[in-house]
């Protein structure tokens, strides 16, 4: 085994620690799939009172390897299922021993990540915004295939876990709870172990999911129940109206949800196995994952930058327009150190703009999430304006007045008198033809 590390401490608790070796996150591949099982088997022949599962990387788990999904076609899709059906497998053994076992949250939990979060008994994250969960795969045209779906349907229910899956929505800590998905929250990763150990030691009878308890329902009900099923023939359409029906995954993530909330927990595993494949093998998640994943990585990762030219750091820019827009431009630079010369036509309306920024900031300041001095350091690097002049010392200026095409080439005429020769000007028209 490499990829996971078995432990047993003096409170006879199993601890199986996610570290794949010379990776900075944890992946969900075919190493750690053959260690998952081998973990799982070694755990069934062993005595012990409750398993933790932690990471030992910055964040608990990355996900699926995206690498092998996108070169999955009809001619290897069988090794893509027997891996998550391999997968599965592994985790029921995990859940179905009657004994507890705790998931420790310390940091993003995305993907598979929180695929393998749920199939613990009870988890534990750590209350800092670096803490993301849910489960994405949607956007890359794809389902949570290791069990994601089937078990968001059993804990939420069919309309609860729908914009989870279906938009891929992910949401923090506090949202976790809320939802139930998280039990139990700590300050920081040193309260971790100690509060996994105390819950499974308080544990007097053996613990299985509720699925596996006798008289379980899916809360909210099944396609059978009539509230569910009047609500059910619409929701396709609803599901296409954003991508013109283009996309297949969503649509299919609400199949594998409601075929698999008809039958039992096994049968739904590998309904959504065969739904998971499906769409893995397909051309359209092939497609966006080579454009949202691997040349955006590129492209981040700076492979087709000029060598010849040196990086540039800004350290002034000017945003023309006060409005919505502009006002949103300005804050997305000052939050990163940069001054902004907000302009419009005059101290009143710029003024207005700043509020935009100070608004946001004072309610993050109320969620305890920044403090005092960078709120005052951040409105600081946002200067109003009515005077084109301001403009001479930017290195970029960025339109974003009104959708007019006189007042934008007034402006922009306006802008080039007062500029520097090597200041960029860049227009946010959405609707004009920028020539």
């Amino acid at each position: 085994m490499t990829t996971i590390k078995y432990l047993k401490d003096e409170n006879n608790i199993v601890h199986l620690i996610l570290d794949k070796p010379d990776s900075s996150a944890n992946l969900m591949d075919l190493a750690f799939t053959d260690d998952l099982n081998s973990v799982t088997t070694q755990l069934l022949q062993d005595d012990f009172d409750g398993v933790i599962i932690r990471s030992n990387k910055a964040t608990f788990f990355a996900g699926g390897d995206i690498n092998m999904l996108a070169q999955t076609n009809e001619e290897n899709a069988h090794k893509l299922f027997q891996m998550v059906e391999s997968l599965k497998a592994s985790m029921r053994r995990l859940e179905t021993t009657g004994k507890p076992v705790v998931g420790c949250i310390n940091g993003a939990a995305l993907g598979g990540g929180f695929e393998i979060a749920l199939a613990c008994h009870h988890r534990i994250a750590v209350n800092h915004k670096k803490v993301k969960l849910g489960l994405p795969e949607v956007t890359l045209g794809l389902l949570p295939g290791a069990g994601g779906v089937t078990r968001m349907v059993r804990l939420l229910g069919l309309k609860t876990a729908m914009p989870l899956l279906t938009q891929g929505k992910l949401f923090n800590v506090d949202k976790g709870l809320q939802l139930g998905l998280i039990h139990q929250v700590v300050n920081n990763e040193s309260e971790l172990i100690n509060s996994a150990t105390t819950w499974i030691k308080s544990q007097t009878e053996a613990v299985y999911q509720p699925w596996d308890v006798k008289g379980y329902k899916i809360p909210g009900g099944t396609p059978k129940d009539i509230k569910v099923s009047q609500t059910l023939p619409i929701t396709p359409a609803m599901l296409n109206i954003p991508s013109k029906g283009t996309l297949p995954a969503p649509t299919t993530i609400l199949a594998t949800m409601v075929e698999g909330s008809q039958v039992d927990f096994d049968s739904a595993g590998k309904i959504e196995s065969r739904y998971f494949v499906e769409l893995a093998k397909g051309k359209v998640s092939t497609n966006i994952i080579n454009t949202f994943w691997t040349q955006l990585n590129e492209i981040k990762s700076g492979k087709n930058r000029p060598s010849e030219i040196e990086k540039y750091t800004f350290t002034k820019i000017a945003v023309l327009g006060a409005g919505m827009m502009g006002a949103g431009i300005a804050y997305a630079c000052a939050i990163k150190g940069i001054k902004v010369v907000l302009k419009d036509t005059s101290i009143e309306n710029a003024e207005k703009g700043k509020d935009y920024s100070r608004k946001l900031l004072n309610k993050q300041l109320d969620r305890g999430r920044t403090n005092q001095e960078n709120v005052n350091k951040t409105l600081a690097s946002i200067i109003p304006s009515d005077d084109i002049n301001d403009l001479k010392d930017c290195e970029m200026v960025i339109e974003a007045v009104f959708e007019n095409t006189d007042l934008k080439a007034k402006v922009t005429q306006e802008c080039e008198a007062v500029m520097q020769k090597n200041t960029i000007f860049a227009s946010n028209t959405s609707t004009l033809p920028i020539s």
